[in-house]
């Protein structure tokens, strides 16, 4: 663990820098996981944006129809995971610091998963497959709400602008971010195993927690770590 401890031979990189404030950040986390918690029940109530996924269903076919069932098998948990090992990978070789890599995967990690446990919360059902026009095979019977697919896009987009941020750079993730996490929305809900405001969640979630999952790995953990390392 001696290449997590931060050295003085290297300029730290965006990831990497402390929190000076960190009360306003994990304030703002607490208040977007109970907005979007109580967004999931609100909707799971009135399922007031089925229409929408009705709608958007009908275009899913041909070219269009193969793209977005490939965009939601392939960042399905197991291959989201597997790109995300690659990527940091990439960036260990480019940073040519492993402590940027680890960190860089566990805040996607920490920001994206635990929407896994708000979907047992909330326990959406998915749109009524009945009413689709080309309903998505296999079946999904998980929770809706929120979208995990959209919650990963969006996670791993934030970790690159705290890696990118300070440098000319910085704007990249946030255009390519807005465009992937629309396109992937769009995606999902037109294969009828969303409705859009479980991508809404998903982005309000990562959004509002990423910047304390960074706190609490880089600041707490990670300098944790650091402090016993050096003491050992």
């Amino acid at each position: 663990m001696t290449e997590l401890r931060r050295t003085r031979t290297r300029p730290l990189t965006g990831i990497e820098r402390p929190t000076s404030r960190p009360i306003p950040l994990v304030a703002t986390a607490i208040v977007g996981a109970i907005a979007v918690v109580a967004l999931g029940f609100v909707m799971k109530a009135t399922q007031a944006d089925q229409g929408v996924v009705v709608a958007l269903n009908q275009t899913h076919a041909g070219w269009w129809g193969a793209v977005s069932d490939g965009v939601y098998r392939g960042i399905e948990p197991v291959p989201a995971v597997a790109i995300t090992l690659v990527i940091a990978t990439l960036v260990w070789a480019a940073s040519r610091s492993l402590r940027t890599a680890i960190l860089f995967g566990l805040t996607v990690a920490f920001t994206w998963l635990p929407v896994a446990a708000i979907k047992i919360l909330v326990d959406r059902p998915r749109p009524d497959a009945a009413l689709l026009a080309h309903p998505f095979s296999p079946l999904q019977t998980d929770g809706s709400f929120p979208s995990g697919h959209t919650a990963y896009v969006v996670a791993l987009a934030i970790a690159f602008w705290f890696l990118l941020r300070g440098t000319r750079f910085a704007w990249l993730p946030v255009v390519l971010g807005v465009i992937a996490s629309v396109f992937v929305g769009i995606a999902v809900v037109g294969d009828g195993l969303h409705f859009p405001t479980d991508v809404l969640g998903s982005a309000i979630w990562a959004l509002t927690t990423a910047g304390a999952v960074r706190w609490l790995i880089v600041d707490v953990i990670a300098a944790r770590i650091g402090r016993r390392s050096a003491r050992g």
